[in-house]
């Protein structure tokens, strides 16, 4: 039986613009979480924040809008806080942990199918306060140039959402991936052909090799390596009987 994984809350603290309330729902409708909790927002949620929501206008008028942070954060298991500006709360959290490396710890503990992670966003202009991230059990930031450090509050969603979440998906369109008796059948069938122009070639052992590297990058499924093949043999056919 795999492990349980935790559910992620995603709270948007004193958000100023509508725009980044609709860009923070359709996020969410992306990566497929709800609800949406909004603490004390600074903006209406309204035409502008639908308009950019798009298809995901439905969590907007399903946002859960509080008066303070323990109250959108009753009930979760763990509190973390987002920040682009690490010498700002050195006094709260002295070591913020990397996207990447919260996801890491996150993935190395037990979990209960029931518990919560609330993910806070603070406001555009300034973050989230001091205050806020003493709230926190732990602060993560998204590495960036110093010269320029904080990212517009949606993209920051996108890139936590999708380190959190998306990364756990595994791409339904790809099929079988093909195996090292089918990879190798292939590119000893594209060695025949390049045997038999050889003498046309410059370095046949190269081609050899570019075709292995560009297949090894490809990593064709079944179907694909099926469907090479056919062209490959077909046309090794007709040149044996050429020949």
């Amino acid at each position: 039986m795999p492990p349980s994984k935790p559910s992620f809350r995603i709270i948007l603290v004193r958000t100023e613009y509508e725009m980044n309330l609709g860009s923070a729902a359709r996020l969410m409708a992306n990566f497929g979480q709800s609800p949406l909790y909004l603490v004390k927002p600074d903006c209406m949620v309204g035409f502008t924040a639908k308009m950019y929501a798009k298809h995901a206008a439905g969590l907007l008028d399903k946002a859960v809008i509080c008066n303070t942070l323990a109250e959108a954060t009753r009930g979760c298991r763990m509190v973390v806080g987002t920040t682009g500006v690490l010498r700002r709360h050195r006094d709260a959290l002295r070591h913020p942990l990397m996207v990447e490396e919260f996801r890491e710890m996150v993935a190395g503990q037990k979990w209960k199918a029931t518990d919560t992670i609330a993910i806070l966003f603070g406001a555009e202009g300034n973050g989230l306060t001091e205050d806020e991230i003493k709230h926190c059990d732990a602060l993560i930031t998204i590495p960036t140039t110093s010269r320029y450090p904080v990212i517009n509050l949606s993209h920051s969603i996108a890139v936590v959402l999708y380190a959190l979440i998306g990364q756990q998906k595994k791409l339904r369109h790809r099929g079988e991936a093909a195996d090292a008796a089918q990879a190798k059948a292939l590119a000893d069938t594209f060695d025949l052909l390049t045997d038999r122009y050889a003498s046309n070639l410059r370095d046949p052992p190269k081609v050899k090799l570019a075709f292995r590297r560009v297949l090894g990058r490809a990593v064709p499924d079944r179907v694909e390596v099926a469907a090479l093949m056919t062209v490959l043999r077909q046309a090794w056919r007709e040149l044996e009987k050429k020949k």
